[in-house]
Order: structure tokens, then C-alpha cells, then sequence
């Protein structure tokens, strides 16, 4: 993941794809709240992980703060879809070479490393999306 941020920070991709659009299916959160995704924040925040995050990154309530935040939701996101296709791929090597069970722990891993927060950050934009329409309203 750390060179992914390397590239992120150099190179500041838009991240524009229409994949970043919340499907009609995803647009009310329903879907990964039976997955799982507020389990998977309610760790984080018993980790450190939110604590550590809102100390880097606090969370303001302005427009321009919730648009930086939506930003980063997408990258945040890409990067760990390059990091879960990866590991994905090794994992389907390791499957046929050795056994499932040899590759088991990196699908595990994969799990909770990459898509729960591939999952996380699909639940937030949509509200973030939300917010941000919200302060564009109230400024007219």
C-alpha cells in the first residue's frame, strides 16, 4: 500500500471513473451493513485505526473539507483495489500450485485488509456525497 500512496501523492490521479459512482443498489448502504462494514469500523475504531486517521486527517465541517474527503474516499479505495487484485492473483497462483488451504491466509488477509475497506469507503461516499450537496444547497 505504501507505493501506492508514493504514486498518489506524485502523480494526484482524478479518480473520475464512473466505478467511483455509487450503484443503485449500493446508494442507501443496506448491502454492506448486512456484509458486515459496521463490524469492520467498530475494529478500527477499537484499534486505534479511526484515532490515529482523525489525528492526521480531522475531520471539519466545511464544503471544501467533505470534498477533500469524498476525494479521498477514491483514493483510498484504488489503492486498496490494486492491492486486493494482486494479492487476488497470487492467491489464485498459490491455489493451483499448492491448495486452497496453502492460499487461505492470503484470502483471509486479503479480506480484511483490502476489501472491508474497499467496503468501507463505498458506504461512506454516498453520504459524503450527500453532505456535500447539502452545504451547496444551503450556499445558494
Amino acid at each position: 500500500m505504501f507505493w501506492i500512496s508514493i504514486v498518489e501523492l506524485q502523480l494526484q490521479p482524478a479518480h473520475q471513473s464512473r466505478y467511483f459512482d455509487a450503484f443503485r443498489f449500493e446508494k442507501e448502504g443496506k448491502i454492506y451493513e448486512k456484509l458486515g462494514v459496521h463490524w469492520y469500523r467498530k475494529l478500527l475504531v477499537f484499534i486505534g485505526w479511526e484515532k490515529l486517521n482523525r489525528k492526521n486527517n480531522p475531520v471539519e465541517k466545511s464544503a471544501s473539507a467533505l470534498f477533500q474527503l469524498e476525494r479521498a474516499t477514491r483514493a483510498s479505495e484504488f489503492g486498496h483495489l490494486v492491492i486486493a487484485v494482486l494479492v487476488l492473483l497470487v492467491s489464485v497462483v498459490v491455489s493451483f500450485k499448492y491448495s486452497v488451504l496453502e492460499a487461505s491466509w492470503l484470502i483471509l488477509l486479503n479480506l480484511l485488509f483490502n476489501v472491508y475497506p474497499i467496503m468501507v469507503q463505498r458506504y461512506n461516499r454516498p453520504r459524503l456525497r450527500r453532505a456535500i450537496q447539502r452545504f451547496k444547497l444551503l450556499a445558494l
